[in-house]
């Protein structure tokens, strides 16, 4: 393929994240955009290669790395100043790369010595994802056993709540935005589709009321009319 996407196997894209709105993307756009340039990627295609994220590495729920990961298939390349920016803790990261290399996608950092070429390279992704599939068991093994001492004592720790966050809402607006379908969004977010609709509409949850024919003490929690909701 050369005709949009230079000599590389596949396209090249670039991923920028800053932590909050005060921040500029101005030193990781320009060597971005030059990366691309050096991909062979068309000068009026540069801008929309570009995904960008203004939030904490701490987000798991990036609205614009999740369109990119809509976007990337096997072969592709993407592009980072450096791979803290795919999250702030080592094993978010670690996450981030093992689910890219999965995909078949390669990952270009900009940065010196974090180059994955080569046999070398391909060694040290190994090293990374079994240190991220390490820490996860870990993680897990932890939390089996707080909840094996809590049934112990009788003490049972309260179901979290599954109400939409800010993030999730951004994160549907922004896939939607990009063509993506309710389901592959539902697949993608792992939230269901009601919640979905809700986010696409705001989050805003309409007032009770009762429909004709059935009785006041029958749960009715709410109802979106027809015509509100988004076509797929």
């Amino acid at each position: 393929m050369t005709s949009s996407h230079g000599t590389t196997p596949g396209y090249a894209w670039a991923y920028r994240r800053v932590s909050s709105v005060q921040q500029s993307y101005a030193r990781q756009t320009e060597a971005l955009t030059k990366a691309l340039r050096d991909a062979g990627v068309p000068e009026q295609e540069i801008a929309s290669r570009i995904f960008e994220d203004k939030l904490t590495g701490k987000h798991e729920n990036r609205p614009g790395y999740q369109a990119l990961l809509s976007r990337v298939r096997r072969g592709d390349q993407i592009f980072v100043s450096s791979l803290d920016r795919f999250g702030r803790t080592t094993l978010h990261i670690l996450n981030t790369i093992e689910e890219l290399a999965n995909k078949g996608v390669q990952i270009k950092s900009l940065k010196e010595g974090e180059q994955f070429e080569g046999i070398t390279g391909k060694l040290i992704l190994t090293i990374l994802a079994a240190l991220a599939e390490w820490e996860r068991a870990n993680i897990a093994e932890r939390a089996a056993e707080g909840r094996a001492a809590r049934a112990a004592t009788g003490d049972r720790k309260p179901r979290a709540k599954t109400a939409l966050t800010p993030e999730k809402v951004t994160a549907v607006k922004a896939l939607r935005a990009q063509g993506m379908t309710i389901d592959h969004i539902v697949k993608t977010l792992g939230v269901s589709r009601a919640s979905v609709y809700r986010a696409l509409d705001d989050g805003a949850v309409k007032t009770p009321r009762p429909r004709k024919g059935v009785q006041p003490n029958e749960d009715i929690l709410f109802e979106v009319p027809q015509e509100e909701l988004p076509k797929r």
